[in-house]
């Protein structure tokens, strides 16, 4: 039943693309283009916008590419099983895997990624501005005073902080965020058109990895967007300047 629920969408899915041709990439993203050709090593076409204009010619690596299908004609797959080259999906499994991703881009939305990523971001530019301080060092250095030529001992009040000893240790929590984010969690929350297909394991397998894509991209864009506005905040408007 879930192959031809599948066989179903496919259908419909080209049809509500119109009379264009059209990329299936390994992603899961469609492109809706004017395909002129393909060789062993890439395939050339031009983007269809969504006012109906040919765009310039590009291309796009045969490794990228799932199957292509030009206006009246039946579907070419693009991709072969093949262990030697990881490919370990058959055809149909890999439809099923498409679709996975498919579902995960329309159906999961990072917004707790996001909201977190912006908090530790934030906080790790806010200590790195402000460190605590627990005491003061004194130390004594010397200035020449190159009007009379003398050598003049200076008192230097150095403040000490618990800062970690390492340059650019914000990148260690930032990082570390990123990794705790790269994993599928609480797949009991997933959504998709049809829950049905949760039970396919290419399906899970390629909703997952979508998954991990979109809470990685999240949690590093975020973190490091709240970091850098906020250095930035500081050094324009520079709050503690006389």
């Amino acid at each position: 039943m879930i192959k031809w629920l599948f066989i179903f969408l496919l259908t419909f899915s080209l049809q509500l693309i119109g009379q264009h041709d059209t990329l299936f990439l390994l992603n899961g993203g469609v492109k809706v283009a004017k395909i002129d050709t393909f060789d062993y090593d890439f395939v050339y076409y031009r983007n269809i916008n969504k006012g109906g204009n040919v765009g310039k010619k590009r291309r796009k690596n045969l490794d990228h590419v799932f199957a292509l299908k030009k206006e009246r004609q039946p579907i070419t797959y693009i991709y072969r099983q093949d262990s030697v080259i990881d490919n370990y999906f058959s055809i149909e499994q890999m439809e099923y895997y498409l679709k996975g991703r498919q579902q995960a881009k329309k159906h999961f939305k990072p917004y707790k990624t996001l909201l977190y990523g912006t908090a530790l971001g934030t906080g790790v530019a806010l200590y790195s501005l402000f460190p605590i301080k627990y005491g003061v060092k004194e130390r004594y250095t010397e200035v020449l005073d190159t009007v009379t030529n003398r050598v003049y001992p200076v008192r230097v009040m150095n403040a000490q902080t618990l800062s970690p000893p390492i340059p650019f240790w914000e990148i260690i929590p930032i990082g570390a965020f990123a990794y705790y984010q790269g994993a599928a969690k609480k797949t009991k929350d997933f959504k998709s058109d049809d829950p049905e297909l949760f039970k396919n394991e290419a399906f899970m397998i390629g909703y997952k990895e979508s998954v991990i894509d979109r809470k990685v991209f999240a949690s590093i864009g975020s973190s490091l967007g709240a970091y850098i506005t906020t250095m930035l905040g500081y050094l324009v408007f520079d709050p503690v300047a006389d």
